[in-house]
């Protein structure tokens, strides 16, 4: 009888069984490999599911919610904002400080110091009615107090026996004399003469010496001289007369003209460097001002224009010789009074008229501050949109 190959042989479940072993291994080699298969390391991370529609993970915080740009950037703030205004500031009240003074000593050089300005300005004195009689009336007494005229006519008031001749002579030649004197301050040599006798007046003063300021009217004197001799056939010597010039400092070793005068031309001399100072002031303080510079230059000018116009308004009303000691010589006097006049004159229109040009600018410069402010936030605007 044969061997049967059956599973009885083995009996069910027997680990010898070929059959059984075979399934074992069939689980065991099933069981080694994943169901789902691991990355490898140099794979990288699985792509996330989408989540579904407004799904929120409960265990994640709420992202914060972002305002929207603003049409307007915030303004970047200078350096040294702070320095830089101080230094402004100062630099502003030195600019006026200089610009004003400078102003008023450009004024005191081409119109005080300058010769042909300064005889300008005292011209009209020179037709002035009151300063030309007193003027011929000074001179016609100095030539009949003359050593030549009291010699042979006296006085005039003569009581000697023959004083009645003398007195009448004396009368006679002090018609032709003031006839004379009368006829020259207004003749056609006349502007000639007083453009001399204001430049000799003007050299002396203005010499920078510490000395009595005095009025020369030696040209004067020297026409006169020569037309009383041509009428009257005397020789006048008007070289020795007491009011060829007449001194204006009557003080005793205190001259306020001449003081003053001193002072002006001190003053002239700094004109340039002193308007050099304040232009250079001004642009340093236009680099440094840390926002809108037109309008620091603006606000600077108008500034300077009030104080223009204050100084000329207080120059104007101001009487140069209040306090002073006039001299003796009513010629003097008259001149020396209307002099004043014109120079406080002077000084104001001077002190006006630029203020006027300050003012002028300082408008030009507000207008380039509004555009240029405009510009800048239009600037600003711009570059929001587009951020």
């Amino acid at each position: 009888m044969g061997t049967r190959n059956t599973t009885e042989d083995y009996g069910d479940g027997n680990w010898t069984n070929p059959r059984v072993q075979a399934e074992n291994q069939s689980y065991l080699a099933s069981q080694r490999q994943p169901v789902y298969a691991q990355p490898g390391y140099d794979q990288g991370p699985p792509a996330p599911h989408p989540a579904p529609y407004r799904y929120t993970d409960p265990y994640q915080p709420t992202p914060a919610q972002v305002a929207p740009a603003s049409a307007w950037s915030p303004r970047r703030k200078p350096a040294f904002s702070l320095a830089r205004r101080f230094a402004g500031v100062l630099l502003a009240l030195l600019t006026l400080a200089t610009g004003l003074t400078g102003a008023t000593a450009y004024w005191a050089q081409t119109t005080l110091v300058d010769t042909q300005n300064f005889t300008a300005m005292t011209e009209p004195i020179a037709y002035d009615q009151d300063f030309q009689s007193s003027l011929a009336t000074a001179v016609t007494d100095d030539i009949m107090a003359s050593p030549t005229i009291t010699t042979y006519l006296g006085d005039g008031n003569s009581t000697a026996w023959y004083g009645g001749v003398q007195n009448w002579l004396y009368d006679q030649t002090r018609g032709v004399v003031d006839t004379a004197t009368q006829s020259l301050v207004t003749s056609e040599a006349y502007p000639d003469l007083w453009a001399q006798v204001i430049a000799d007046t003007h050299a002396y003063n203005f010499s920078g010496e510490a000395r009595p300021a005095i009025l020369d009217f030696s040209a004067i004197y020297d026409s006169a001289g020569s037309s009383v001799t041509d009428a009257t056939g005397l020789g006048i010597d008007t070289g020795t007369l007491p009011g060829r010039t007449v001194t204006l400092d009557t003080g005793q070793n205190i001259w306020p003209i001449n003081s003053a005068i001193n002072s002006f031309i001190a003053l002239a001399n700094l004109w340039q460097p002193l308007l050099f100072v304040a232009a250079l002031a001004a642009l340093v303080g236009f680099v440094l001002w840390p926002r809108n510079r037109f309008a620091y230059l603006a606000v600077i000018g108008f500034v300077g224009a009030g104080l223009l116009w204050l100084a000329g308004i207080m120059g104007g009303g101001a009487s140069l010789t209040a306090g002073l000691q006039l001299p003796t010589s009513n010629t003097a006097v008259v001149f020396v009074q209307k002099l004043s006049e014109a120079i406080t004159a002077s000084f104001a229109t001077y002190h006006n008229d630029v203020a006027l040009k300050v003012l002028i600018a300082a408008a030009v410069l507000t207008l380039l501050a509004i555009l240029s402010a405009i510009l800048r936030l239009t600037a600003r605007a711009t570059t929001a949109r587009t951020r």
